[in-house]
């Protein structure tokens, strides 16, 4: 017999899971939340909560020393990394508290350990006492995340080398920093380490950091990392890494080039792979491969009563997108059948200025073969932006000639972030130019920008 029972299991407590767990509690089952490290996942201990604390800390750093540009004399403020660092612990705890209660209030179940399918209905639950118990579970939801992708080339694995998982520890600032990766996590980092102190560079193997972002609005915030002294290395293919007295050397080529840079540390940031080691999944038919574990629209395995969402399912790893993933996987699970929507998936870059996009680039819908019209505006011609001293950046819409409909934004600048929400909501629902150009905007603000650009197409 096993020691217990549930109507849902979920492996994993990041955003999927935590999601999932709460949805399918809320549609009437027994849930058991399995978690064999930090309630919340990656996202909330490691990934977008302490970067995104940090980064807000940096940014009123930067208010405070330009003060007097506003007409507010203040001395030099100064950062304190051990406060810097219990902040960012703090606001951890505040959100795992969170999602503990809310485990609590809905009645799902939190049982620690590490989990192992023994079948399609029956999980093995080793506690960190080494005590076994056995779970039987009428559905089973794996949402047991990602990892970071190591690089492969000698001296990559060597002690002091860096990872996106655990470098926000800030156990120490290096004064030089070499970071590996220009998507949304390196970049991020070294807007973090820069504002820290760090001399920082940037080595991206493609042709321009953020590669998969529009081509016309990466450049603008290329720019900004530069100016705040970033250095960027781009078409950078990396060798090797040699480990000397004091610092780390990295040997890479650009071309045909070969060049090498020294620093106090190297930071690894490559991407993520989906984590489904020891779940024993081939043990009991679930299909996985090096891009996860096998889903279909359903969120469904190849097992039928075995669901994957989130990284581990390896589609869209943001957290927002996992939160859905779990919440259509919960649904379907207890008798929905409701595909998960990818249509309209924004993205952001969180840096000083900066780069929220949705929907087509300009180069996608020319490689599709639709016939489209830009539409620009220019964040110095805002008043917000104005106002608040931050006049860098550009609203870029692609429209369909056609129908007129919104089929993608791309946006950097202050407030990026918040105000590609419109955006997104316009491309999810179909909505035409038409449409936003009707749709009243305050004044003044930072929306305005996207109003404006709207304009550009004759109504």
């Amino acid at each position: 017999m096993p020691d217990l029972l549930a109507d849902v299991a979920v492996i994993g407590s990041g955003p999927a899971g935590y999601s999932a767990a709460l949805r399918a509690s809320k549609l009437g089952a027994k849930v058991t939340l399995i978690e064999k490290g930090e309630l919340g996942g990656a996202c909330l201990n490691r990934a977008c909560i302490p970067t995104k604390t940090l980064l807000h800390s940096l940014a009123l750093l930067r208010s405070i020393n330009n003060a007097a540009s506003f007409g507010i004399n203040n001395g030099n403020a100064t950062i304190d990394v051990n406060k810097l660092r219990e902040r960012k612990n703090a606001v951890i705890s505040i959100m795992t508290s969170g999602v503990a209660q809310l485990m609590d209030e809905s009645g799902v179940a939190v049982v620690r350990g590490k989990a192992r399918l023994l079948s399609p209905n029956h999980i093995e639950i080793v506690g960190d006492n080494g005590a076994v118990q056995t779970l039987k579970a009428d559905k089973i939801i794996i949402a047991t995340g990602s990892v970071p992708r190591h690089l492969d080339v000698p001296g990559a694995e060597s002690a002091g080398i860096w990872y996106s998982s655990d470098v926000l520890e800030l156990k120490h600032i290096p004064q030089s920093l070499l970071m590996i990766g220009g998507g949304a996590v390196g970049v991020e980092l070294a807007a973090i380490f820069n504002g820290l102190g760090a001399s920082v560079t940037i080595l991206e193997i493609m042709p321009r950091i953020l590669p998969n972002e529009d081509a016309e609005v990466t450049p603008v915030l290329e720019r900004a990392l530069k100016k705040e002294g970033i250095q960027i290395f781009t078409g950078a293919q990396i060798d090797r890494i040699e480990t000397l007295a004091d610092v780390k050397r990295v040997h890479f080529r650009c071309g045909e080039a070969g060049k090498t840079l020294d620093a106090e540390a190297v930071c690894v940031a490559i991407g993520q792979k989906p984590f489904f080691e020891g779940l024993g999944l081939s043990g009991c038919g679930v299909k996985a491969g090096t891009r996860g574990i096998e889903v279909d629209g359903h969120m469904r395995t190849s097992v039928p009563n075995v669901f994957a969402a989130g990284d581990v399912a390896g589609k869209s790893m943001l957290a927002y997108v996992a939160m859905a993933e779990g919440r259509i996987a919960a649904g379907n699970a207890l008798g929905g059948n409701t595909p998960m929507d990818y249509s309209a998936i924004p993205r952001c870059v969180y840096t000083p200025i900066e780069l929220a996009s949705v929907g087509l680039t300009e180069a996608d819908a020319l490689l599709k073969g639709l016939k489209i019209k830009c539409l620009r505006s220019n964040m110095a011609a805002n008043a917000s932006a104005t106002i608040q001293g931050e006049r860098r950046g550009l609203v870029k819409l692609i429209v369909s000639e056609n129908t007129r409909t919104l089929l993608g934004a791309h946006i950097v600048g202050a407030g990026a972030a918040e105000l590609i929400a419109e955006c997104a909501l316009a491309v999810k629902m179909g909505a035409t130019i038409d449409n936003l150009q009707q749709t009243l905007h305050l004044h003044p603000t930072l929306s305005e920008a996207v109003w404006e650009a709207a304009f550009g197409m004759e109504i």
